[in-house]
């Protein structure tokens, strides 16, 4: 009943235990998917910096009126927005020269602003408003980014995501061992138990066979004495007498069996299987 006990508590230990792992692996995927978005907007504020820097140094070039012009007739054209590429502007990651662009659009601001679609990274929209133009007429300016989720997570800072799913890696390692050794003891406890040895083949009279019963049978398999007597002579007055003579050619017998019985100070038997 004990070792059951023990081993439902070490079962429900190591179920417990399961949930540490699960905890690191949600702690990393929500890190990461922080350092994904953190990346992603840095990503849009080297556009909002770029862009800006830009416009400043091209505002007078954009709202000229030939350029206006340009662009009326292009979007008349095309339907589409005048598209720049980015491989002269300057940003804090180098490699958006190769995925960036910016768009310049003719937009009626009474009408509402010009709203370019698709799943992109965008900066802010800059409104540039001409000198020479009708009332509610702007140049619409943003800056956009193509990048593939892999370069995103590339450019994102994944140290605390991996240290998260080591740790989970490692614990749940470290409880799949501890759970393989918890279903290993009982087997070998199991063996220990059925290996205890047999009184069979050795030459015992009905009291020496008692008596190496009651040693084998009890905890450490030890006895008192008392308890001895009275279980084999019960109120016999000589009965300590009887029972060392019983230990003295009980002992003959069981050594052939590599087994010995020990006087323990005095007050008590105890029965040692020699290996």
């Amino acid at each position: 009943m004990k070792n059951n006990s023990i081993s439902a508590t070490s079962g429900s230990a190591l179920r417990y235990g399961m949930f540490i792992p699960l905890a690191f692996m949600i702690a990393s995927v929500i890190s990461c998917c922080v350092s994904y978005s953190k990346a992603k907007q840095n990503i849009a504020n080297d556009l909002n910096d770029a862009i800006f820097a830009l416009a400043n140094e091209n505002s007078e070039l954009w709202t000229r009126p030939d350029t206006i012009s340009a662009i009326r007739h292009m979007h008349e054209t095309t339907h589409k927005p005048l598209i720049y590429q980015a491989s002269d502007v300057n940003f804090r990651n180098p490699s958006l020269k190769d995925e960036a662009y910016f768009t310049l659009a003719l937009v009626d601001t009474n009408n509402g602003l010009h709203r370019i679609g698709g799943n992109k990274i965008a900066s802010d929209s800059i409104m540039l408003m001409p000198e020479r133009a009708p009332e509610g007429l702007a140049i619409q300016v943003q800056a956009f980014a193509d990048c593939s989720m892999a370069s995103i997570f590339y450019a994102s800072d994944q140290t605390l995501p991996g240290i998260l799913f080591s740790f989970a890696i490692l614990s749940m390692a470290s409880t799949l061992l501890l759970k393989r050794k918890e279903t290993e003891t009982p087997e070998a406890e199991f063996i220990a138990i059925s290996a205890s040895p047999s009184l069979d083949g050795i030459k015992l009279t009905p009291m020496q066979r008692q008596l190496t019963r009651m040693l084998l049978d009890a905890p450490d398999m030890k006895v008192d004495k008392r308890v001895l007597c009275e279980s084999l002579w019960g109120n016999k007055s000589n009965a300590e007498e009887s029972l060392y003579t019983l230990v003295k050619r009980t002992k003959n017998a069981l050594a052939q069996a590599n087994m010995e019985i020990v006087c323990n100070r005095g007050d008590s038997y105890e029965l040692r299987i020699n290996s």
